[in-house]
């Protein structure tokens, strides 16, 4: 009976997800079946945002969805945000986080030294980090989550997760052993040391056009302040800007281009929000 049981498990169709990347000027999306791209499913949206606000992609997220394919699954989402909304700091150890209020208080703290005064209102969240260890923090405009999940429910869509670009990145990464990795999207470059598939060092700035040069800058300049960081090996580098990523060829050896968590559309869309 067990047996039975297990070869009509394996017999049901894996339920499909919507993942969708939303940026200050572009949205990615893909139909993901057993945590892999549907071929044929990834788009590629381009459109005009000058001041860079999260309601413009909002918009777009909402003409996504009303699409006809989408209209009919009504597949669950996963959805991350571009790090020019999602704030990241690395918190250290203290024994304020082992009990709330005070864990959130402390948190929220760390976030405003970086940030200012306006992060004390920002919606957090942080890794589960093991006693003793610092902790990743991401600081939100507190309403741009709740705008997503409205979006999803008016359109009858489940939403499984709401998450920085980097998070998503590294879970859409192979099952190998990873060191670093690094990202580019919407004018900025965050690079992360992993261990154990866990983010162990961040660092976050802005980016320019010319990433490929920027990236071996900034990665040395990191590992100066951080000696510690000087034996990582290869760094995988996801660009969510390019189409298609063309700039291989000119980087050191160390950095390595890893396959776009969207897959590569054969183009992209140029429309105005």
């Amino acid at each position: 009976m067990d047996l039975l049981a297990r070869r009509l498990r394996r017999a049901l169709p894996v339920r499909q997800t919507l993942r969708v990347h939303l940026g200050p000027q572009q949205m990615h999306s893909v139909v993901l079946q057993g945590g892999k791209p549907v071929a044929g499913s990834t788009q590629h949206f381009v459109f005009s945002n000058p001041a860079g606000h999260w309601q413009g992609a909002l918009d777009m997220l909402r003409s996504l969805l009303l699409q006809d394919e989408h209209t009919a699954a009504r597949r669950p989402l996963e959805v991350s945000l571009s790090h020019r909304w999602c704030q990241l700091v690395q918190a250290p150890w203290s024994d304020a986080l082992l009990s709330e209020p005070g864990a959130s208080r402390f948190l929220q703290t760390q976030l405003a030294i970086v940030y200012g005064d306006d992060a004390r209102a920002w919606s957090i969240a942080a890794d589960d980090a093991p006693y003793g260890k610092p902790r990743i923090v991401c600081g939100i405009d507190a309403a741009l989550p709740q705008a997503i999940q409205d979006v999803a429910h008016q359109q009858q869509h489940r939403c499984l997760a709401i998450e920085p670009a980097v998070s998503a990145v590294l879970r859409s990464q192979p099952p190998a052993p990873i060191q670093a990795l690094a990202l580019i999207e919407g004018g900025r470059l965050t690079m992360a040391v992993l261990e154990r598939g866990r983010i162990i060092a961040l660092q976050s700035q802005p980016c320019g056009a010319k990433w490929s040069v920027e990236l071996p800058q900034a990665w040395q300049r990191w590992t100066l302040r951080s000696p510690e960081l000087a034996d990582v090996g290869a760094v995988m580098v996801t660009n969510l800007d390019a189409e298609p990523a063309t700039l291989a060829s000119v980087l050191p050896s160390r950095f390595q281009l890893a396959e776009q968590p969207f897959g590569q559309p054969a183009a992209a869309k140029r429309e105005a929000a």
